[in-house]
Order: C-alpha cells, then structure tokens, then sequence
C-alpha cells in the first residue's frame, strides 16, 4: 500500500507485508534504542524518542508534601482541596503551592486560602476556624498501602506534629476577602 502511494513496486502484497515488516522492526528498534541510556553516567533524554526516566529513575521511598489543612473550634483537621490554593490540576497547582512558599509568601497563599474557605458554602468546611499551610513528609509505600499516615509531622525539633509554614484565621467578613486582595495586588 506505502508503495502503492509512493509509486514505486508493483504492489504485491508479499513485497506490502516485507515492507512493513521491515518498517515495524526499525520503528521498534528506534522506540527500545534510547533504553541504553539507563546504563550510561550521564544519562540524556531525548523527544520524540525517551529512555523513560520517569519510571527507571531511583526514587526514595519517602517524599515531602506541602498542603493545606483546616483546623475547627476543636482542633479537628480537614484537608482542604488543592482548588483553594488555585487553579488548574493537582500537580500544577501543587507546584505554585511550593513556589509559593519557597518565595516566602506562605502566609499571603493562607490567607487567600482562608478567605475562599471563608466564601465556601460546603457544608464539612463551615466549621473551620484556622487554615494551616503544612508539609509532612509520606512513605509512599505505606501510603498506597493505605496506611497513610506521615512519616513525620512537626512543628519541633522533636518530629511530633506538621512543620506548619504559614497559619491565619478565617474571617466570615465578607470584607475580609477584599483585604486579601488589596495584599495580593
């Protein structure tokens, strides 16, 4: 058929199957080839073609996570959704998250996070009193067990509770939520 739409060949189908034989190995060999990267020192990935880091790279069993957590009058937690922080998926708006904090503004990302929980009609964050920008370090095997709890949570150097980055209270004012945006601005 490829000869066919080149013109060249006389199109019988025993030369269209070699031909496309012959193109599905080189196709496969061009996909596996960048494989062999995994064994060099400097290992370079590459687009179209990719030795896939993402799955072949070693990776600890522990990780560091920031999110934001919501404290009621009794000091009950609710994990706040990562939509209160921005928009976009879990893993963009998780990158702003830590931008953020990295750039030292945590408590204006709290109180941005505040003022939206402050505005929220639903109903499980109508008690929330306090938001808290945390991070809390997970083993992922235990985790994806479900586990889940971290593997540390501080506040000290002691280890005990969430490393807290930013707290700041919720204001039901509406008038509230119109500082936030003079501080943003």
């Amino acid at each position: 058929m490829i000869e066919r739409f080149l013109g060249i060949g006389d199109g019988s189908p025993a030369r269209e199957k070699g031909f496309a034989g012959v193109f599905g190995a080189v196709l496969i060999g061009a996909v596996i080839w960048p494989v062999v990267q995994n064994w060099r020192e400097q290992p370079k990935d590459g687009f179209p073609l990719s030795y896939y880091p993402m799955f072949s790279l070693k990776r600890s069993d522990s990780t560091t996570v920031r999110y934001l957590v919501g404290l009621d009058a009794h000091g009950v937690r609710h994990l706040l959704p990562h939509t209160y922080a921005g928009t976009g998926g879990l893993n963009q708006v998780r990158r702003q998250i830590n931008k953020v904090v990295r750039g030292g503004k945590a408590d204006t990302l709290c109180k941005l996070v505040a003022a939206r929980v402050a505005q929220t009609d639903e109903e499980r964050f109508a008690g929330v009193v306090t938001v808290q920008v945390v991070v809390g370090r997970y083993r992922l095997t235990d985790y994806f067990a479900e586990t889940r709890g971290s593997v540390w949570e501080r506040m000290d150097a002691s280890r005990t509770r969430d490393h807290v980055e930013a707290s700041c209270p919720v204001e039901r004012d509406p008038r509230a939520h119109l500082r936030v945006v003079e501080d943003l601005a």
